[in-house]
């Protein structure tokens, strides 16, 4: 039985997708399209490969950091449920793989799930940073730069800095944050207000390796260092098909991706990649069919091994998907 949300979710990822694909294929000439992709230059699957082990490795050694509060852990222990969440955003709707991902590492590790997936909200604001930063370096590198693009990056500036200072009170006033809460929330049953305040306080742990202000540089570093190799990704993509851009649009087109993956879509982001591709290539010269070519190559590329590897790991849980999704309820 689906419920109203779900249903009303899948309705909406379901409109949001078929209009991203529409976009995408406008116009577009199918046939040509067919050949540069019969015609990819497969040699750079391997570089690709290597790029995206590295993307992951980044990944993992920034959770590390980031769960430092919780406990130290190692790569091989929290490596195997970032796969698993990972690949469950390839194959379930809603951004769930961050669902299990939390799930599976806050079992086997006896720690509160709310934590986990706090730190899962700490590795986002850190992307945001890394892709703003990039963001911004383009702008005053591209000469011209799309006027398309401006109102996109400053209304995104400013939704991340709003974020960021109440993440920065958060985290300095938790006391304030709590008494605020239990203000705010005096109409509810005790039991849920009280389950409130105890997720509000998970959270604080989850996001307490922020305040530390040498884990924070090496978190910042991190992040720099995985987007940097994800734009390397997006330039060997655009290489298999024998076009080469600059340094500042390969970010855009990174921007861009991580924007589009946001908004409700279909498992793996189809349709939401090959919209941000198109929209970010082609105001700077690159042909609609190449950049429709290159979304395949770079969505295919990451999609089959992440999702193998990630499948290999979830099915070593001996967990059953059910309990994945019986287990938010309790945790919310």
């Amino acid at each position: 039985m689906f419920s109203l949300k779900k249903t009303a979710y899948i309705l909406v990822a379901g409109a949001s997708t078929t209009a991203a694909l529409v976009y995408a294929l406008w116009g577009v000439d199918f046939a040509l399209l067919m050949r540069l992709l019969a015609g990819a230059d497969f040699r750079v699957l391997a570089p690709f490969l290597g790029l995206l082990a590295g993307f992951y490795f980044l990944t993992g050694w920034r959770w590390n950091l980031l769960l430092r509060p919780l406990g130290r852990f190692t790569l091989t222990q929290s490596g195997p449920a970032m796969m698993i969440g990972f690949a469950g955003n390839n194959v379930f709707p809603a951004h769930l793989g961050e669902v299990a991902r939390a799930i599976v590492f806050g079992r086997r590790y006896t720690l509160p799930v709310s934590s986990v997936l706090a730190s899962l909200v700490g590795e986002r604001i850190l992307d945001v940073f890394a892709i703003l930063f990039f963001y911004f370096l383009a702008v005053l590198v591209l000469d011209p730069f799309p006027e398309s693009f401006r109102f996109g990056v400053e209304a995104a500036a400013a939704v991340t800095a709003a974020g960021c200072v109440g993440i920065v009170f958060f985290l300095r006033f938790p006391g304030t944050f709590l008494a605020l809460y239990r203000r705010l929330a005096f109409w509810l049953p005790r039991g849920l207000r009280e389950k409130g305040a105890g997720l509000l306080k998970n959270s604080m742990d989850g996001l307490a390796a922020l305040k530390t202000p040498h884990i924070l540089l090496a978190l910042l570093v991190l992040s720099l260092a995985k987007w940097l190799v994800a734009g390397g990704m997006v330039w060997l993509a655009l290489a298999a098909f024998d076009t080469s851009i600059s340094f500042g649009v390969t970010m855009i087109v990174i921007a861009v991706s991580a924007l589009a993956v946001t908004v409700p879509s279909a498992p793996g982001y189809v349709g939401a990649i090959q919209a941000a591709f198109v929209f970010a290539l082609v105001p700077f010269g690159v042909p609609q069919e190449v950049a429709l070519a290159s979304s395949v190559f770079y969505l295919v590329s990451q999609w089959v091994p992440v999702t193998i590897f990630g499948g290999a790991c979830f099915a070593a849980t001996r967990l059953r998907r059910g309990e994945l999704q019986q287990e938010p309820e309790k945790v919310f």
